[in-house]
């Protein structure tokens, strides 16, 4: 397992891990992340928030977005990626929020990659890391699984290709990754994506399997016999420039039972949609049921320490976990923290 891929970083917060302990709630995340655009530019076969995507096109502005950041960094988070529902390089002044951001926190962008361009090339300059979406080898099978035109394949990967340029030019420290979701559409293109996103100058290129969103539209069982071949294809592809991370732990966890059956990690991250509104756990994002609130009506700050957050909290506690997303980002987080709560004589011993 890739502990930076497939791990959590709970681990390096043990101040915060602590004060959950001791109280079982926190004072703020440690993680957000921000959609600033509601729409997408691709259709893809795979997205789990399908049902969500382009379903407004209300957004905040520059000042709002700087007024709930810093609102954010003073609740005491510490990260942000911005990615979301939607495109979040569209946003006009997309380059601005996310400048803004990295001078409080450390910041990511999760981006397909199509509007890097528009958006300009600079917006990396402060960035922790950048994921390029890109989710075939080829033209064709890229414009299929993108929902697309054939031709915007060469426009995300010259989209790599700027950021790699961009890093090297200015002795930048931001990772440039290229990232696939294993399908059955695009497992014989794997090899070929690999190459190219090292060819195009990327740090890491990275695999990781489908994860069925419950409420999603898109219903896909993708048939993983033949990825523990294409993790021994891909190996020797890594240089001591680039790596190649084949995500072989969440694999493993598909259909592998969860020591827990309550989510215990929501109160480390948020997520904030294009609107400001602040939702309770991610994969629920739409429901009012899991709205905590505005973050532009309400600071972030007593939005998260009030009664509507302690009342989507509980129903996030009273749901069966088990049953959730297989493959969610806090997969990890959870079985860290009930492994926490699982004192073991053998632990008094180091």
């Amino acid at each position: 397992m890739d502990e930076g891929f497939d791990g959590h970083g709970l681990a390096y917060h043990p101040e915060r891990v602590a004060g959950w302990l001791a109280t079982r709630t926190t004072t703020g995340p440690i993680y957000t992340e921000v959609e600033l655009w509601p729409a997408c530019t691709c259709r893809c076969s795979f997205c789990g928030v399908d049902h969500l995507v382009g379903s407004h096109s209300d957004r905040l502005d520059a000042a709002q977005w700087r007024r709930v950041l810093d609102d954010l960094a003073d609740a005491g988070n510490r990260s942000v990626m911005f990615a979301g529902h939607g495109e979040s390089l569209l946003h006009p002044d997309a380059a601005a929020v996310i400048g803004h951001a990295s001078g409080r926190m450390r910041t990511s962008v999760t981006t397909n990659g199509l509007a890097f361009e528009a958006a300009g090339a600079e917006l990396i300059d402060l960035l922790a890391w950048i994921r390029f979406s890109i989710n075939a080898g080829d033209a064709a099978t890229y414009a299929a699984v993108h929902g697309t035109a054939p031709d915007r394949f060469e426009v995300a990967v010259r989209a790599v290709a700027a950021a790699a340029k961009r890093k090297r030019r200015h002795g930048l420290s931001v990772v440039v990754g290229v990232q696939l979701v294993l399908l059955d559409e695009n497992l014989a293109g794997a090899v070929a994506l690999a190459r190219i996103a090292r060819d195009a100058g990327a740090d890491y290129f990275s695999v990781k399997p489908y994860s069925q969103h419950p409420r999603s539209g898109n219903r896909l069982s993708p048939d993983y016999s033949g990825a523990a071949a294409l993790e021994r294809q891909l190996a020797p592809l890594s240089t001591d420039r680039f790596r190649v991370v084949f995500r072989a732990g969440t694999f493993a966890r598909l259909g592998a039972p969860r020591p827990y059956s309550t989510c215990l990690a929501t109160p480390f991250m948020s997520f904030v949609d294009a609107r400001g509104d602040v939702w309770g756990c991610p994969v629920f994002a739409g429901d009012p049921a899991f709205r905590v609130g505005n973050a532009v009506a309400t600071r972030f700050p007593d939005l998260w320490s009030g009664p509507g957050r302690a009342a989507v909290q509980a129903r996030v506690e009273s749901l069966d976990a088990t049953a959730c997303r297989e493959a969610c980002r806090l997969d990890p987080s959870n079985r860290y923290l009930a492994r926490l709560l699982d004192a073991r004589p053998e632990d008094a011993f180091l």
